[in-house]
């Protein structure tokens, strides 16, 4: 029985509810728990009922095998510290901590890799599913009052730079469409660094092209001010990594803006799920490369010169220069599928794609595409016209004859 936060079921109806926690161990993240939660009437979270394991949720009539749901238990276990402990745990002989683990650095790094990326998968799904999930939820609370919210957008990060007579004032906000968030005035919870997942006023959403913790220092301040003797190594260790992914407003610098497209590259990859060889679509602005399937609009980076000036240069893709070059290559009988990367509709050979730019390869590169095709065992391939001549000569060898 899949229950979603919409739904509005009787009183004796349950639902799986997962709850964040703060497991208080340094450098760890929250992680997820699973609880089964009675619904009221109105479609509201109760009082936990029991944990959800595979018994109580049979007991309970909560289908989840072969559900996302799985996924998302099997995450939880993963995700107990305790587990983590023993995953981790070289010597199983020493009594040691997960805190223990993480005061070695290499086993920090593995193990927070390991958090993140699974954390990733769970949100993604809670998200996608719109499964309910709460923060902070206890035995003695009612856990509607824990819930969180899940937004529809993904939240566009905007960061502010702005030119003093002292140096440089640094601000930061989060856009939602026409709202915009200033960090210090909401309530925000860091869920979740790279990829970035935070909660703002219990609304879960994700954010684009940014380490959620470059967020934290905004969260006490509106803006933070950069002294002239400080600029050159603030911008290098904290600025730039920030920016480069993202749009930037700057006041009092000059900005430089990149919108021409300099060239363009069709590679052809394979789509392993599907077996089949397809056209991956690249473009080439100034000194940055984006793919046609990406997700990132900007490039963003600052120059500084020996006065400490700062010249802000931002890369922008232009979406109807590129839709053009797109629809040149429909023109030619390709289809843009839902992962946006291009294939011939219907095929049923998975290396048609390789025949298709055999026949326009002369159209393509008088339009300017570079083409890149894969390799094969290690070996580069061609799409280059060939003969095959096939010679009867005959060579007299006493009663013989052979065939060359």
């Amino acid at each position: 029985m899949d229950i979603t936060p919409t739904s509005k079921k009787p009183m004796n109806s349950f639902c799986i509810c997962y709850n964040l926690i703060d497991s208080n161990i340094v450098d760890i993240p929250l992680l997820p728990e699973a609880y089964i939660v009675p619904l009221s009437n109105e479609g509201h979270l109760e009082y936990i009922e029991k944990q959800a394991t595979s018994e109580t949720l049979n007991s309970h009539g909560l289908e989840y095998l072969d559900t996302p749901h799985e996924q998302l238990l099997d995450i939880c276990t993963k995700l107990k510290p305790n587990t983590l402990k023993k995953r981790f745990q070289t010597v199983q002989r020493k009594k040691l901590t997960l805190s223990d683990l993480l005061k070695d650095p290499k086993k920090k790094e593995v193990i927070l890799m390991y958090v993140h990326k699974k954390l990733a998968v769970f949100f993604e799904l809670i998200y996608t599913h719109r499964y309910f999930i709460s923060y902070n939820a206890e035995r003695k609370d009612r856990v509607e009052d824990h819930k969180l919210t899940l937004a529809t957008n993904h939240l566009h990060p905007i960061p502010e730079f702005t030119k003093t007579e002292d140096g440089i004032e640094y601000a930061f906000s989060l856009k939602d469409g026409e709202k915009i968030f200033i960090p210090q005035k909401h309530n925000i919870v860091v869920l979740l660094n790279e990829p970035a997942w935070i909660s703002i006023d219990k609304k879960v959403y994700p954010i684009q092209n940014l380490n959620a913790n470059k967020l934290k220092p905004f969260q006490n301040k509106e803006k933070i001010t950069i002294a002239k003797k400080h600029i050159k190594t603030y911008v290098e260790k904290i600025i730039i990594p920030v920016i480069k992914n993202i749009d930037v407003i700057a006041n009092g610098f000059d900005i430089l803006t990149y919108t021409d497209i300099k060239s363009k590259r069709i590679e052809v990859v394979q789509d392993f799920i599907r077996n089949i060889y397809v056209a991956k679509v690249f473009f080439e602005y100034h000194d940055v490369t984006f793919e046609y399937n990406g997700s990132k609009s900007t490039y963003s980076t600052v120059l500084l010169n020996q006065s400490n000036d700062l010249q802000v240069i931002q890369t922008k893709r232009n979406p109807k220069n590129e839709q053009e070059h797109i629809d040149f290559l429909v023109s030619l009988g390709l289809h843009v599928n839902n992962n946006l990367m291009l294939e011939l509709e219907g095929a049923t050979d998975p290396y048609e794609i390789l025949e298709w730019i055999s026949q326009n390869r002369k159209q393509l590169e008088n339009q300017g595409f570079e083409i890149k095709l894969p390799l094969f065992e290690g070996k580069n391939s061609t799409t280059a016209p060939y003969n095959i001549t096939i010679s009867n000569q005959k060579k007299k060898t006493g009663l013989t004859s052979k065939v060359l």
